[in-house]
């Protein structure tokens, strides 16, 4: 059965974008084997969307 782990990433958008430069950032994850699989508000207080978590994952190597 395959297997994963997770990484969880909190990051934080001005005037609700993202900084172009977390694409640098992103393209690292990926090289390293990380998917992205989710994205969403963790600011549930307001139901702002100012601050915002990604979460990865890839398979764990046997």
């Amino acid at each position: 059965m395959q297997q994963w782990e997770y990484k969880i990433i909190n990051v934080r958008s001005e005037n609700y974008r993202l900084d172009p430069n977390s694409a640098t950032r992103l393209n690292a994850l990926g090289n390293e084997g990380w998917e992205l699989v989710s994205i969403t508000s963790v600011n549930f207080k307001t139901g702002a969307t100012d601050n915002i978590a990604m979460v990865f994952k890839r398979p764990v190597s046997s």
